[in-house]
């Protein structure tokens, strides 16, 4: 039978943003390689005394002036109560021959992982907002691949695992399931596309020719599963560690955009089995994102001029 859906009201999600407001505090500062510089509310003149600078000459017989590139550095912290964000109850799928096994606590996926001791929101993300593409020869993202398990999903990427990942447009990830369950992962955002992982420990191959921010769920109900990939033009971007602290390095000189993010927790709309009326997917309302502006350049002193700022709401900035 066809799924039928439950949505929540418009007065009723505005509602909740206004109980459930929060405030994201960034601290950024920026510094170059070698040494430390200033960033934020920086002058912008490029002749900077003291500036180490190359001077070649191309074919039409013009100077061009090669600079080192530098590094953003900060933290993205929380600058509120910090929220208590409810789970979910369920079997491990809504099919008719699972709705009879026990039911199981599942967590929100969108949950935000917050420091207690000192605010840190940990796997946060600080991306270069580029329209056009451009490499730096010294940066790179390591090989992604998305991984099913003990009905969990999870990016596993440099080293880490968490519900995010960073690939280059035109790259691959590799899709693999890790436990004797079949699922079928769905992609939605700026990639449409289904995987079914019916062979474990067998990876199938994807690659992203879109630009744009890939939200990942399953097709076979488990609507606790859920990760996020950003694919970019620049390899620019980082996930915030356990306290909220991120660097982005080998950043080409000059004045540059950059948006925080973060996944917004908030349901709002609920799809139903229509045979065992559980849960078999989850909408949630659109991610915050916060822009700033920093102007990248090498030669300052070693002092760092910190600027902080907040996001009050859960309406994402176009």
């Amino acid at each position: 039978m066809a799924n039928s859906k439950e949505k929540s009201s418009a007065a009723k999600v505005t509602k909740q943003n206004r109980v459930h407001s929060f405030l994201v505090r960034i601290t950024v500062a920026c510094f170059s390689i070698p040494g430390i510089f200033s960033s934020i509310a920086c002058d912008e003149k490029t002749n900077i005394p003291g500036q180490k600078q190359t001077t070649t000459f191309s074919t039409s017989l013009k100077p061009v002036v090669e600079t080192e590139n530098g590094s953003l550095s900060g933290r993205v912290s929380w600058a509120g109560p910090i929220p208590t964000v409810e789970g979910f109850s369920g079997p491990i799928s809504p099919l008719s021959e699972h709705a009879s096994k026990p039911r199981v606590a599942w967590p929100n996926p969108n949950a935000p992982k917050i420091n207690s001791d000192n605010k840190g929101i940990e796997n946060a993300v600080v991306y270069l907002d580029a329209r056009e593409h451009f490499t730096s020869s010294n940066a790179n993202f390591p090989p992604v691949e998305v991984e099913t398990n003990h009905f969990k999903m999870q990016v596993n990427q440099g080293g880490v695992s968490s519900p995010v990942g960073f690939i280059l447009l035109g790259e691959g990830v590799d899709f693999v399931n890790k436990q004797d369950f079949f699922f079928t992962i769905r992609a939605r955002g700026d990639a449409f596309f289904s995987i079914p992982l019916s062979n474990k420990n067998k990876p199938v191959r994807k690659v992203f020719t879109k630009p744009g921010l890939v939200t990942l769920t399953t097709g076979s109900g488990q609507f606790w599963m859920r990760s996020h990939l950003f694919v970019l033009n620049t390899p620019h971007a980082a996930r915030c560690d356990k306290d909220g602290r991120f660097e982005i390095n080998d950043i080409p000189t000059g004045k540059h955009d950059f948006k925080v993010w973060i996944p917004s927790w908030k349901v709002m709309e609920k799809e139903i089995d229509a045979e065992t009326w559980e849960i078999t997917r989850l909408e949630f309302t659109p991610s915050p994102t916060k822009k700033f502006s920093t102007f990248i350049k090498p030669g300052s002193n070693s002092s760092d001029q910190i600027t902080s700022f907040e996001l009050s709401d859960l309406q994402s900035q176009k």
